[in-house]
């Protein structure tokens, strides 16, 4: 069942192959959260062409190659033009978008289930850089973000369609607007268990336009990598050039360049308490761990979220009235159990992912339109002898 290896075998040193230097690596699974209308795509978008022309990205190195966008938030008709505006933006033709295949659903009211995850492997193996995954809530609209085990496992999925070679880049929400919570402290929605499941992660926000002058500025900040040392928020300017959309390095108002003891306390409880509830005097404890915030910092951080609704305060039963808190859960996030006695996941029953003859003729198919007039992918053409159906359509 397992491989043993003493510790003086094991490999004394990992290179890390960049997609992204010091952001996104190969081979792994990354997050970009942030609120609706941020400009996660735009940016992505931009990220994308250079990764085509194999340009530098806000003075980042990024390694050049094929790029996969499958988009079940938005479609062609308004993807589209963005590609144009950041492609003039970066100063390149229409070569670079050429390497990029956007692969349009041909029914996104269903998501994307175990036979479009298979599909995505297929394509994985052929060699492309980048795949990007947009978002995971028109994606996977059959999962609760709210439960582990949901997430688990179309994460480990997706963890094992990145180590078929290219950065997987999902894109991902916040949760609802709370009062009294900045974007930063809702972070992503069910982002503990989201978290775990990528080797990086981030959040894009908008500076208020009264901190910049009236400038586009957005925050980039990084919220996990175990691959590099977590970086400072980057600041990142829009800059529209008559049809032309460009992205560079701004330094960001004093007031946005950090986050506060108090809010990085305040995620720190939600993220804790997506675990389970918890014990006042462990919670304080565990917070002080993570973020280095003291009692009455994380005092202040759950009166705050009690207070905006999100948290709530329970007393315990037993001499002494011990205080404990947990998420505030709707009867609808309540565990289902099926008949096996599990918890019901929309991937339980399903075969484990593995390399396939075809797909199922009822399984989700893409087509890849717009960008791409190139008939070849990488050296290998996608054809049925390849593992897709003659069903799949590549312009």
């Amino acid at each position: 069942m397992f491989r043993v290896h003493t510790a003086d075998a094991l490999p004394k040193k990992h290179e890390v192959a960049w997609l992204w230097e010091g952001m996104v690596a190969q081979g792994t699974l990354a997050l970009l959260g942030g609120p609706g209308g941020v400009g996660k795509s735009t940016l992505v978008a931009a990220l994308e062409v250079a990764v085509a022309a194999g340009l530098p990205f806000l003075d980042r190195e990024v390694a050049q190659g094929e790029v996969l966008h499958l988009d079940y938030d938005t479609d062609a008709r308004l993807q589209g033009p963005w590609y144009a505006r950041v492609a003039a933006g970066l100063g390149v033709d229409g070569e670079a978008l050429r390497r990029i295949r956007y692969l349009e659903p041909e029914n996104p009211t269903r998501g994307l289930g175990e036979e479009g995850l298979k599909a995505l492997l297929e394509m994985a193996r052929q060699g492309p850089a980048l795949l990007v995954l947009d978002s995971w809530s028109a994606l996977f609209p059959f999962v609760d973000a709210r439960r582990s085990d949901h997430v688990a496992e179309v994460m480990g999925y997706l963890k094992e369609i990145a180590k078929a070679g290219p950065a997987v880049l999902l894109l991902d929400h916040t949760p609802k607007p709370v009062q009294g919570l900045t974007a930063l402290e809702r972070g992503v929605a069910g982002s503990f268990y989201k978290l775990a499941g990528a080797r990086s992660a981030f959040l894009l926000t908008r500076v208020a336009p009264k901190l910049t002058g009236g400038r586009d500025v957005l925050k980039l900040d990084t919220l996990k990598n175990n691959l590099a040392p977590l970086e400072d928020p980057l600041g990142i300017e829009r800059i529209w050039k008559g049809e032309a959309l460009a992205f560079a390095l701004t330094d960001l108002p004093e007031e946005e360049a950090r986050p506060s003891k108090g809010e990085l306390a305040k995620r720190a409880v939600l993220e804790l308490l997506e675990e389970g509830p918890k014990p006042r005097k462990e919670l304080i404890r565990l917070v002080a761990e993570r973020v280095n915030a003291g009692e009455r910092t994380t005092e202040e951080a759950l009166r705050a979220l009690v207070q905006a609704g999100a948290v709530e305060r329970l007393t315990l039963g037993g001499q002494g009235g011990a205080v404990a808190y947990r998420l505030k859960v709707a009867p609808s996030e309540l565990t289902k159990v099926g008949p096996s006695g599990l918890p019901q996941t929309p991937l339980r029953d399903s075969a484990a992912l593995r390399k396939t003859d075809s797909c199922d003729e009822e399984g989700p198919k893409f087509s890849a339109n717009g960008l791409a007039e190139n008939r070849g992918f990488a050296e290998n053409p996608l054809s049925p002898e390849g593992g897709l159906e003659e069903g799949w359509t590549w312009l």
